[in-house]
């Protein structure tokens, strides 16, 4: 599959000399003149061919020309925040005898079972919420725990709720996290205080990238250097290109899909012939409004054998 990004802080089919403004994301259309803008109202009657483009510093940056006659997916997400996996301990009952409490993880997302735990000391005469206070600042001062873990659980009412790592965030070693939400289960490993028990739950929270999370688009436009800037050889080339994604955004985000021969199988023989293309926008904070990503791409879209429904993105509030 030829995957291909690009990555705006909004849509414009306005062009200065044949040059996009940086940081847009604009529709081309295939004409006898050549490459041109994308109107409003085009449809496939117009050009058979249209191509996405992105302002970049350096100049356009395109995707590969595309018939509208193969396109087999054109669709649009609104950004959606990712969500950490987590798990709980509940703490039941005032304690009459002191004892010790041992909470162990296990990771579950990794090539491999990872597990980690650690002791928390409870007094006689302890409530449940109290102990619940005592695992969280247990927690808390420890030196070090698992990248994968989040160094801060919260504590209510006696229910201690720990969450794992996922994309961006910081470790306590005061690194980055750079992989998908952490998964993992809880377990009491063992109890020895008086009359208190724990209970212990996972997935409260269920771990969910989301869609457009602005370290996830950077993650994602990084792994397609190689196809969209020629970045293989890292020896000889050791100067990453611009990465045009901002960790801190959110993104709106559309994808074009197109066979590369007007087939309706994904491969032939074997060999996969797509063209995929992704669009992310930058979800912008406003009045809650409907936002066309282009009124010429879903006319076009529209007129195509897919008939595709428009895709429009809804402001965030």
């Amino acid at each position: 599959m030829s995957r291909h990004l690009f990555v705006g802080t909004g849509v414009s089919s306005t062009y200065t000399n044949g040059i996009l403004a940086d940081g847009k994301v604009g529709f081309q259309k295939l004409s006898a003149d050549g490459p041109t803008a994308l109107g409003a109202s085009d449809t496939i009657a117009d050009s058979d061919q249209i191509r996405v483009v992105q302002g970049t510093p350096n100049g356009n940056k395109v995707s590969p020309w595309i018939y509208g006659r193969n396109v087999i997916v054109f669709s649009g997400v609104d950004y959606a925040a990712p969500v950490a996996h987590q798990g709980t301990v509940t703490a039941a009952t005032t304690s009459n005898a002191a004892g010790e409490v041992v909470i162990k993880f296990v990771r579950t997302d990794g090539p491999r079972p990872e597990i980690f735990k650690f002791t928390t000391e409870i007094a006689s005469n302890t409530t449940a919420t109290n102990a619940g206070v005592a695992i969280d600042a247990a927690f808390d001062a420890l030196d070090a725990i698992p990248e994968w873990l989040n160094s801060a659980p919260s504590n209510s009412s006696g229910v201690v709720t720990f969450s794992g790592s996922k994309r961006g965030d910081t470790t306590k070693s005061g690194g980055t996290w750079e992989y998908g939400p952490a998964t993992f289960e809880v377990i009491v490993e063992s109890n020895s205080v008086g009359a208190t028990t724990f209970t212990a739950a996972s997935g409260s929270a269920k771990a969910d990238p989301g869609v457009g999370d602005g370290n996830l688009v950077r993650y994602y436009e990084e792994t397609l250097q190689g196809v969209s800037d020629g970045y293989y050889n890292r020896r000889n080339l050791p100067i990453q290109p611009t990465l045009h994604a901002v960790a801190s955004s959110n993104y709106d985000m559309a994808t074009i899909v197109a066979t590369k021969d007007g087939s309706t199988s994904p491969q032939i023989k074997g060999v996969d012939n797509l063209i995929e293309i992704s669009i992310a926008l930058v979800d912008v904070a406003g009045t809650g409004a409907s936002l066309a990503i282009d009124a010429g791409l879903n006319s076009y879209m529209a007129s195509t054998p897919g008939a595709f429904a428009a895709v429009s993105f809804v402001k965030a509030s």
